[in-house]
């Protein structure tokens, strides 16, 4: 049998649990006041693109939560918030957005060269329309839909097609930013969307006259051309194919020299993934 203080503390926390699940959240006042003023708002926008372009999905908890002063409790519970008081902090939240500017001691946030102001103009609106696009697939992922992550997507690569934010002749910062693996973790893990993410960045870059994903030397290791090999065409992946299997000859030519097994069984695991990529 068992003990009566035993069964009394069990029930209590049974009783703890349930209510601390139908509790319902408001955002108190001070915060919205906090939304409502907030201003030099760069360091918010900076950090949404960071979310945006990083590999855990679309996660801004910490980052409004920082920005607004939140309580870790609040922020933790966000599905048990009043559906008025989510709706109204949305709306707040998009309001401070729009307030936003990026001042000229801030503009190394964004840039490494020196922005004339129809640039700096341009790089802030597609900052802001990545952020309005980011909020809304936090506070309503389904009624976002593709529409907001594709203008997420849209909007980060006009941004690095700006003269002087991250300027890089070889094309790495396109190699997160359209990876399969990331645009599933940008989706929230939906399939549907990541299929049309997929199917937009195809289309992008058959449009532009980039080649840099024709280029061996572009990827990290032969591996990673699998999380590429959507964007391109059978035609394009067989160059790329034979560019791997030419360098695969020549280290297999230095190793006959003198035979190690790790590097020749390294170099035949090498070959059966090139050999097997597909389209």
């Amino acid at each position: 049998m068992e003990h009566p203080l035993l069964s009394e503390l069990k029930q209590l926390i049974t009783d703890l649990e349930q209510k601390k699940a139908e509790t319902i959240y408001t955002i108190p006042s001070e915060i919205m006041g906090a939304t409502k003023k907030a201003k030099n708002m760069e360091r918010f926008l900076h950090d949404i693109f960071a979310v945006v372009n990083g590999s855990g999905g679309i996660n801004l908890l910490s980052i409004i939560r920082r920005e607004f002063g939140m309580s870790v409790e609040l922020t933790d519970h966000i599905d048990q918030w009043a559906p008025y008081s989510k709706d109204q902090f949305e709306d707040a939240i998009h309001d401070a957005i729009d307030r936003a500017e990026i001042r000229a001691g801030k503009q190394g946030l964004f840039f490494q060269g020196s922005p004339d102001k129809k640039e700096a103009a341009e790089a802030l609106s597609l900052l802001k329309s990545i952020a309005h696009a980011a909020v809304k697939c936090q506070f309503n992922p389904k009624q976002a839909g593709p529409q907001a992550y594709m203008e997420i997507l849209d909007s980060v690569i006009q941004f690095y097609a700006l003269p002087n934010s991250f300027p890089d002749d070889n094309m790495i910062k396109y190699r997160n930013l359209i990876s399969s693996d990331r645009l599933y973790a940008m989706s929230g893990n939906d399939v549907t969307i990541t299929t049309v993410l997929k199917s937009h960045v195809k289309e992008w870059y058959e449009r532009s006259s980039f080649t840099f994903l024709e280029n061996s030397e572009w990827y990290h290791t032969y591996e990673s051309v699998v999380d590429y090999s959507y964007v391109l065409t059978g035609e394009q992946l067989e160059h790329l194919r034979i560019d791997f299997i030419q360098h695969i000859r020549d280290e297999f030519n230095i190793v006959k020299a003198k035979p190690e097994l790790h590097r020749v069984k390294h170099l035949k695991s090498m070959l059966e993934t090139v050999l097997n990529w597909k389209v």
